[in-house]
């Protein structure tokens, strides 16, 4: 019984020790580089590029955009902003459901996003919807995220905003 403790203490003990300190090291994220950092979006002067019925009472649509972008990650530079949007016009009168997967891309990288949203068409805002950073490449590479996404935005007002406000980490 003592060798057995023996051999239990000197070899088998720190070898496990050992075996679980170096699995642990190795499957752990890297996440030293990783910075959680403030996000401000925007999507300005976007224009409506297409429109295409995906039923035949066309209650379900893609619908295409394109504009500019701003962010506070790429301080004076404009990028681009493009969407194609599943809109659902079945809640019928002046409201829609719309999935909306969006892309920012400016000079240094680009961020993906997406929501989904029910609008209508009231005073104040037409957008008030949480927003998912979902990835991102150059700069912003394996960028993920969150935040609120608002906006007073029509048909009739398309130069109006669409913001983005939350946080960023990559």
């Amino acid at each position: 019984m003592t060798w057995i403790r023996l051999l239990l203490a000197v070899f088998v003990l720190p070898a496990v020790v050992i075996g679980v300190m170096v699995g642990s090291a190795l499957s752990a994220p890297a996440q030293a580089d990783t910075v959680t950092r403030q996000l401000l979006l925007q999507d300005t002067d976007f224009q409506f590029t297409s429109f295409t019925c995906l039923n035949d009472a066309c209650s379900l649509a893609l619908v295409s955009i394109v504009g500019d972008a701003t962010s506070n990650l790429s301080p004076g530079t404009t990028g681009s902003f493009t969407a194609d949007l599943i809109v659902d016009f079945s809640p019928g009168g002046d409201c829609n459901i719309v999935d909306e997967p969006g892309i920012f891309t400016f000079d240094n990288g680009t961020i993906f996003t997406h929501s989904h949203h029910e609008d209508c068409k009231t005073q104040g805002l037409r957008i008030d919807t949480p927003f998912q950073v979902t990835a991102g490449t150059g700069a912003f590479s394996g960028a993920t995220g969150s935040g609120s996404e608002f906006g007073a935005v029509s048909a009739d007002s398309a130069h109006n905003p669409v913001i983005y406000v939350g946080t960023i980490s990559f």
